[in-house]
């Protein structure tokens, strides 16, 4: 059979052959077997696909490091060489692979080109017939900037600091876990004076980020949002270091102040809604989004509008409350799992003796209102169904009533008759209703003294919620806003002594507020989420100030999200002189809470502030819901977001929205029913929420 040549060998004079002595070859080489042979016409080149005489193959050189500057790096050329019978080497055309297309494409000429954009390892394959070889390459991130224009001098003083300290890092807090797929924090700190300069270093194993930079008090800096996006795309769960160090006006370095940050293993994804309380509506934001957006249009204040409520209106005029720029005053709300319906509290305009108001419901995708119920209600808080059908609303006096999401009407169910009740909410697998009980105080938004509580819920038959349970008991203390985890095992919520931040004439008293957790089947029991709250980070005027948690309904990198409300004084951007609760400085942060709670443990991590939120509005009442799902061949990142819940790479670095392949096992962020759906799921991954998820962080 003929055979075309493949092969470079080297080191001796003669042509390299498949099947016959080894002729003279025009570049050298050694000869083959036994055998009649030829001559080599290259001294090398074999085309036989077979390659038989081929021992091993190995790839070179074994390992490499592609160093990418500011974007910009050299690509590295790899040779597969071959081991021949009877000891030669020579240098063989391969087929290349590489397993990483998001950090680098190799070509059939063996040249790698790294993406420069995301750092981490990967492998180079060169296949030859039925021999294969790698190599191993680490691709490094590296930026620079010198804004502050420091001369090589100068640079060069940070190197030979005194050991007085550059000043005191006050947010992010050390050890505080973020997510990709947000906006870069703003590093704030205190301790300098006008005219410092100053290196900012952050690294972890894949990339290294260094500033020289001028910030004058009250000094901050924020890195660029590609170098904030190269950190966390390339991190491997390594942790993250970063150093501030400071060059005085006198030319004296100082030692670094110096931190440590975590980065999960997976995108922060969905919708955060939320109360804008001095605008009187409500908003959006998506993780990343620069700033949030209007939900929906309420509508005019002074129309009754349509569809009108389901009863009560007795031709009030105007019939509602006027909020920012002539709307419908929408207070209160709650949002679907699936994303698809938002209920608020339409506030209707107040006759002599107190407010009241009817729930709306909103479809998300239209941001047009659906249903209104009774007008002459006084609804306060809602939960809907994980899809959005079906509503309860929680009143004054305590009392719950089941409704339909999409005519305003009220269904008879076990909950109406029971009192002493307030904040109710599903569970993501809609089996379970989770309130306040036995509660003591003036009405469902006040109370000093409540329980934990569930009842199991069933939307498919009368009476729809069965087998009350107590979960926690107060004694003594309100628990108010349970939130379950995106598993249904979980809930979390707020303990302390009122259930209100702020309360009395001009707000002048405090609820003092912690977070907590505790698990449903109660073989755990109650976990004080200290990290999270703050302790032994923040003053006494911020401590115990947190409030109304509501939890990602998807489980990212192992950890459960939390979003909540807190008057917390935010770094250096926005502080109070007293009691924080007073200046109402109400904004959103979130915290990571390990999904493997144990017992006698603080599972959460340090909260950050929720990038892009506005911070001259008073930001409270967040709900976290999934984005309207994707189509089919629509880009993604994760599979949650796709309405076939599988989203997969095309083959060249990119990932789109698929339906559910076939014997295929579920990646994380992909549909699943069971654990056993997931790929490695008798290791690290579970099916949490419907959803295959790391069981704990990475």
């Amino acid at each position: 059979m003929l055979s075309l040549g493949l092969g470079y060998a080297c080191s001796s004079s003669n042509g390299n052959t498949v099947a016959g002595a080894g002729g003279s070859g025009a570049f050298g080489g050694s000869g083959g077997g036994s055998g009649s042979g030829g001559s080599g016409a290259d001294g090398g080149i074999n085309l036989d696909s077979g390659q038989p005489n081929i021992m091993s193959l190995a790839v070179v050189p074994g390992t490499a490091t592609i160093d990418v500057a500011n974007g910009q790096s050299s690509p590295v050329s790899f040779k597969a060489m071959a081991t021949y019978k009877g000891g030669s080497q020579g240098e063989v055309q391969a087929t290349w692979s590489f397993d990483r297309l998001d950090l680098a494409t190799i070509a059939q000429t063996g040249t790698l080109t790294a993406n420069n954009t995301k750092g981490g390892k990967g492998t180079v394959t060169a296949k030859v017939g039925s021999q294969s070889a790698s190599a191993d390459v680490v691709i490094q991130l590296g930026f620079d900037d010198n804004s502050a224009g420091l001369s090589k001098a100068d640079q060069g003083k940070f190197l030979t600091p005194d050991t007085n300290p550059s000043g005191t890092l006050i947010y992010p807090y050390d050890q505080t876990v973020f997510a990709r797929g947000i906006l870069p924090p703003e590093l704030m700190w205190s301790g300098g004076a006008a005219g410092d300069s100053y290196k900012v270093s952050i690294v972890d194993s894949n990339v290294s980020l260094t500033a020289f930079i001028q910030a004058d008090p009250p000094s901050r800096w924020t890195m660029p949002k590609a170098w904030w996006e190269a950190l966390t795309q390339s991190n491997n769960g390594t942790p993250v270091s970063v150093k501030v160090q400071r060059l005085d006006g006198a030319g004296a370095a100082h030692a670094a102040v110096s931190e440590t940050w975590q980065i999960a293993q997976g995108s922060l994804r969905g919708t955060i809604y939320y109360w804008a309380v001095n605008q009187g509506q409500i908003v959006k934001i998506n993780p990343g989004a620069d700033k949030p957006v209007p939900a929906f249009d309420p509508g005019p204040y002074n129309a009754i509008g349509s569809p009108a409520p389901v009863s009560g209106y007795a031709n009030q005029s105007p019939p509602w409350q006027q909020a920012t720029g002539g709307h419908r005053c929408v207070a209160c709300h709650t949002v679907s799992k699936d994303g698809s319906t938002i209920s608020a509290v339409f506030s209707a305009a107040p006759p002599a003796g107190g407010s009241r108001g009817p729930w709306g419901t909103v479809n998300s995708t239209s941001e047009q209102v659906q249903a209104l119920g009774d007008y002459t209600a006084k609804v306060r808080f809602m939960a809907l169904t994980p899809d959005g059908k079906y509503i309860v609303s929680n009143s004054d006096g305590f009392s719950m009533a089941l409704g339909k999401s999409a005519t305003g009407q009220t269904i008879p169910s076990a909950l109406d008759g029971k009192a002493q009740m307030a904040d109710p909410q599903f569970s993501p697998d809609g089996k379970l209703l989770a309130f306040s009980g036995n509660v003591t105080g003036s009405y469902p938004v006040e109370f000093t003294q409540s329980d934990l509580q569930v009842m199991d819920a069933n939307m498919s038959a009368a009476p729809y919620f069965t087998n009350l349970q107590t979960i926690v008991t107060g004694t003594g203390q309100e628990i108010a806003f349970p939130s379950f985890t995106p598993d249904s095992k979980w809930v979390v919520y707020q303990r302390g002594d009122y259930s209100r931040a702020s309360y009395g004439a001009g707000g002048a008293n405090t609820g003092h507020n912690d977070l907590y957790i505790s698990d449903i089947a109660k073989q755990v029991g109650e976990l004080k989420l200290d990290r999270a709250n703050g302790a032994g980070v923040l003053g006494a005027k911020d401590s115990q100030r947190n409030y109304e948690p509501r939890v990602n309904p998807i489980s990212v990198g192992g950890y459960y999200w939390v979003v909540f409300v807190s008057p917390r004084d935010y770094g250096n951007r926005m502080q109070s002189t007293t009691d924080s609760t007073t200046q109402n400085h109400k904004q959103l942060w979130v915290a990571a809470i390990d999904a493997n709670p144990t017992a006698g443990k603080d599972p959460s991590h340090p909260a950050f502030w929720l990038p892009g939120q506005d911070l001259t509005t008073i930001n409270m009442d967040a709900y976290w819901a999934l984005e309207a799902c994707k189509q089919q061949g629509t880009s993604c990142n994760q599979g949650y977001e796709c309405c076939s819940g599988f989203c997969r790479d095309q083959g060249n670095g990119t990932y789109a929205c698929v339906p559910p392949p076939t014997n295929q096992c579920a990646q994380i962020g992909e549909s699943c029913k069971t654990a056993a759906d997931c790929c490695k799921s008798s290791g690290t991954v579970d099916c949490v929420g419907g959803f295959c998820a790391l069981k704990g962080p990475a």
